[in-house]
Formats: structure tokens, sequence, C-alpha cells
């Protein structure tokens, strides 16, 4: 019975002293600098936009949100909210970037913080100057 204590005892106090000398050896250094990517360029954002509505299939004029970065917890430096005109038939999407490079969509989470991004038609890929972009099935 008290060579068990003492092996117990000496396994707590191990534990104390090895918590306590690690936790040490925290303190000071901070973690490196986040490097975060070049925002992805205008038309990076619109291929993948459309890749995005004719994958979902989102019917009518399809809109985005202005690239802002994303937030820590994300697969991705940056993010874009897309929807389709369409509103009460589709929610909106988020779309990640690292620079020029989608890696990942999703229908947006209240984190993503889409349902509050402002939204405009996406207009440089139409085909008629000035007409928004409509994705037909």
């Amino acid at each position: 019975m008290r060579s068990c204590c003492l092996v117990v005892s000496g396994a707590v106090l191990g534990g104390c002293l090895g918590g306590l000398l690690g936790g040490c050896s925290v303190v000071g250094h901070d973690p490196p600098p986040r490097v975060v990517s070049l925002p992805p360029a205008e038309i990076a954002l619109e291929k993948n936009i459309v890749a995005v509505a004719k994958t979902v299939r989102w019917l009518g004029m399809v809109e985005a949100s202005p690239v802002r970065q994303a937030h820590l917890l994300s697969p991705a430096d940056w993010i874009v909210c897309a929807q389709s005109g369409a509103r009460d038939r589709s929610p909106p999407y988020a779309l990640f970037f690292n620079g020029d490079t989608m890696v990942h969509f999703r229908i947006a989470v209240e984190i993503d913080d889409c349902r509050r991004a402002p939204y405009a038609p996406v207009t440089s890929l139409a085909p008629q100057a000035g007409a928004p972009l409509t994705i037909s099935p």
C-alpha cells in the first residue's frame, strides 16, 4: 500500500514539475506572424463565381459581395459571398480564396457574415455590355 502511494506521489510530482518547466519554455515566445496571400484578381473571382453558380445551378442574375479578409477559422485568407438573384430559392454561398485560387466554397454560415454583406450584380462577364451576368440551366 505504501509503495503504491509513493509511486502515485512520484508520478504526480513529476507531472507537475514537467508541466511547470514546459509551461515556462513557452513564455516570451510569440507565434510567427500570419502570412496572408494577396487578394484574388477580378478575373479569378469572376471565373470562380461563374463555376460555383453553374455547380449549384443558380438561375437569374448572380450577385457578389466585395472581397474581404476571412476570419481566422476559415480555410483560406480571403472570402467573397455570392448568391443568386432569386434569393428566396437559394441561400448565399461563401467562396474562399488564397490569392487567385479558390480553395473551398460552401453554403454560408453565421461566421462568414454573408447575410449582412452588401451585394452587387456581377456584370463584367455578361454577354451584353452593362447587363448583369445571368446563368441559365
